[in-house]
């Protein structure tokens, strides 16, 4: 057991930096750029077109492209944190992977994928900028993380700061603005009818 747990140590990655795997697929391709287009304009019914009936809105049990519309148009904010969200996930690489029934899948960001073997809850990536600190004020005593390094043990309660490790074991404060859970809004396609199509966007399990 000691043994064991040794070797996952040694295996986590210190990183977790965009990666592209999704570019031998042209019909992929072709729906991914439709989204970049959509997302760009700002076209909701563009977005809805891409897709599945069965689009998984919520952990809640909210599903389909009328569901989505609903909750993402029910408040003023709703849209511009929509596009905000997907203009984020868009630049964060893409990952292959296979659900548990063995159904390939592809998601936006990659880091959704590359960190499955890590504690979604807990674990957070540093962004590019990002700075650790002694503690949760702006002028506190600070190092300046590399990008996408790994941080866990992070605790979080809404606010606009983490409390996290890095892999070489050093604690403190970072922005959560300067940070990413792996757990945050991620674009999930599957194939549906023989065709690429968006069936989920969500964030946390």
């Amino acid at each position: 057991m000691i043994l064991t747990a040794l070797f996952l140590l040694a295996a986590a990655p210190d990183r977790l930096p965009p990666v592209e795997q999704c570019l031998n697929d042209p019909g992929f391709t072709r729906v991914r750029q439709q989204l970049e287009r959509v997302v760009h304009a700002r076209d909701l019914d563009g977005l809805l077109s891409l897709m599945s009936k069965d689009v998984r809105v919520t952990f809640g049990g909210r599903y389909g492209r009328d569901g989505f519309r609903e909750h993402w148009t029910s408040a003023p904010d709703d849209r511009p944190h929509l596009w905000r969200e997907l203009d984020r996930a868009l630049r964060l690489g893409c990952a292959e992977a296979r659900d548990g029934k063995g159904v390939a899948y592809r998601a936006i960001p990659a880091m959704f994928v590359t960190g499955d073997d890590l504690d979604g809850f807990s674990t957070w990536v540093a962004l590019p900028g990002a700075v650790l600190r002694a503690r949760p004020t702006a002028g506190a005593k600070s190092v300046r993380l590399p990008p996408w390094t790994v941080l866990d043990e992070v605790e979080h309660d809404g606010a606009s700061w983490i409390e996290a490790r890095t892999p070489k074991g050093r604690r403190g404060y970072v922005r959560t603005s300067e940070a990413r859970s792996l757990l945050d809004y991620r674009i999930i396609f599957g194939r549906r009818d023989g065709a690429w199509r968006i069936t989920a966007f969500v964030a946390g399990d």
